[in-house]
């Protein structure tokens, strides 16, 4: 009778995402808000078409575990490394401040200290499963402001472990934890250095490469499923999250040749369960409850996401954000998050938090998380307009595309296109960049660059840029796709035009050449230099092996 309960709610699942995600996406609300509708329709305080919910979460916490995967995965090394000191102290001031300020309003309400500590430090974590999901589809990832996003929420998810250390610290009246997060954080350190060497001996050269050797691809899919969750376990036993472990594994594999395999094996799994994940926070959302004391939770909601957003918007400002970005970075992390129901869980349960006021704040909490979808829209369109890039001014591209005929256009100003762009400035070969992301956009302006904001991938800001007249194209977009896309659009619309295109790996390189590239460039050669060599005719300079 377990079993067959089981399937039912397997069924009803499974059922409700059919229903739902196709519905919200046709009224452009996006899959995520039509998972957490699905989950309070079947929840235990919806219809009651779910017996056992906490199952489904079981098997649903695996999607946010997966997405910190093929997360790592889109983040190598090398990209990590250009984040900076000032988004890594951007996302430290964020949770201190957050806390602080919460805590503050929870103790002038309660007067009790550690609830409010507690309190203060579960909702100034943000949700990473929420966030990165919107990010991936808008193919976000990547650019500068996606890759701060995620570094803010890898940081708050390296807090959860001494949060949590804190909280059994109040549970037993301790007079200074302090010792006890300060072990804490040892310790993870110590599994951090020894995940990513270890891995670095053994997970590639001595398992991936024989097991890839077999040429069975679902071995291969067992051995990345196997390193996941090892690797993940591993974290989470060492005080870290095993999402966080999770996140270490994929950077592991990011700059190996399995990569996209690994990828296209994991992305279906993901997928569903991260929906699973995201009906079981909708699940966890007491309507009945939520009806009684409506007032109270939409003022806690409306109180942490202002209180969230300015705070977050104040620091991005602080390390050099455009005011636009700023307020949609404000609006994209100031909701509440699946560490936030742990903590506040733990807390009910140990007797920190009254069981009341801790329901009131974890549906609140869910309550920011249905939302979020919305105002990272609207913080999206605003920002744009305050920014002066609410539509692409096809205009004063034109106006600067066709000054000179032997200028050389960019396709994307990350941080290949800003080298090609130094090279180019430093031999005095007139340029023209386009790209999409405001912040690099900013930050080109400033040092003054002619970067404009456009959709390379459209024949009308192409023929604005004056590409057809160009010098040369160089494809320096992030995506592999949208750069397939270009080159393919490029050689249909230009087939006499030089295009030079960056790679990810060999296997982008025949994809590239295949879709009309004159010449590609691998990422593993120095590729400014040498897509800016290519381009001004001189011969690039040779590698020491």
């Amino acid at each position: 009778m377990h079993e067959t309960g089981y399937l039912k709610d397997v069924i009803v699942v499974l059922l409700a995402a059919v229903i739902f995600v196709p519905l919200f996406h046709r009224i452009k609300l996006g899959p995520v808000l039509g998972y957490l509708c699905a989950g309070m329709v079947i929840g235990p305080y919806g219809l009651e078409l779910v017996s056992d919910s906490q199952e489904i979460h079981t098997l649903a916490k695996l999607g946010v575990v997966f997405l910190l995967f093929s997360i790592g995965l889109e983040l190598p090394i090398d990209r990590i490394k250009v984040i900076g000191g000032s988004i890594v102290a951007l996302g430290i001031a964020q949770i201190g401040l957050t806390t602080l300020a919460i805590a503050a309003a929870y103790f002038l309400a309660t007067g009790d200290v550690g609830a409010a500590l507690l309190t203060g430090g579960a909702l100034a974590l943000s949700s990473t499963a929420v966030v990165l999901r919107l990010l991936s589809e808008r193919r976000e990832i990547t650019n500068r402001f996606g890759r701060s996003a995620v570094a803010v929420l890898l940081i708050q998810d390296l807090a959860f472990g001494p949060m949590l250390v804190l909280v059994l610290a109040l549970e037993h009246d301790a007079v200074s934890p302090i010792g006890m997060v300060g072990f804490a954080l040892l310790k993870g350190v110590i599994a951090l250095v020894i995940i990513l060497v270890v891995g670095r001996l053994i997970l590639r050269p001595l398992l991936f490469h024989p097991v890839a050797s077999s040429r069975e691809p679902e071995i291969v899919a067992a051995l990345t499923f196997l390193t996941i969750l090892c690797i993940g376990l591993l974290a989470q036993f060492a005080g870290l999250s095993m999402e966080f472990g999770a996140f270490l594994a994929g950077i592991l594999l990011a700059e190996t040749s399995y990569r996209h395999q690994v990828a296209g094996d994991i992305e279906p799994v993901r997928g569903l369960f991260l929906g699973l994940f995201f009906m079981t926070v909708g699940m966890s959302i007491n309507l009945l409850f939520a009806r009684e004391i409506f007032i109270y939770v939409v003022v806690l909601a409306l109180s942490l996401l202002v209180i969230k957003g300015i705070l977050i918007a104040g620091l991005c400002r602080i390390v050099g954000f455009p005011a636009g970005q700023s307020l949609r970075f404000g609006a994209m992390l100031s909701q509440g998050g699946e560490f936030g129901f742990v903590l506040l869980g733990v807390g009910i349960t140990k007797g920190i938090v009254d069981a009341q006021q801790g329901q009131l704040l974890i549906t609140a909490v869910a309550f920011t998380m249905m939302v979020t979808p919305l105002l990272a829209l609207l913080g999206r369109q605003i920002g744009r307009r305050i920014d002066g890039l609410d539509t692409i001014d096809v205009r004063a591209i034109s106006k600067e595309g066709r000054d000179r005929s032997d200028r050389v256009v960019i396709a994307g100003f990350g941080r290949v296109g800003a080298t090609v762009a130094r090279f180019l400035r430093s031999k005095d070969i007139p340029f023209v960049a386009i790209d999409l992301d405001p912040a690099r956009i900013h930050d080109a302006h400033n040092l003054g660059y002619p970067v404009f904001y456009g959709d390379a991938t459209r024949p009308d800001i192409l023929d604005a840029v004056g590409a057809e007249n160009s010098r040369a194209v160089v494809v320096a977009l992030d995506h592999p796709k949208d750069a397939v896309q270009l080159v393919t659009l490029l050689h249909y619309i230009f087939p006499r035009l030089k295009v030079i295109a960056r790679a990810r790996d060999d296997s982008h390189v025949e994809e590239l050449q295949n879709a009309g590239a004159n010449i590609v460039v691998p990422e593993y050669l120095d590729l400014g230099e040498h897509l800016a060599t290519l381009v001004s005719g001189e011969s690039p300079k040779p590698k020491d092996d």
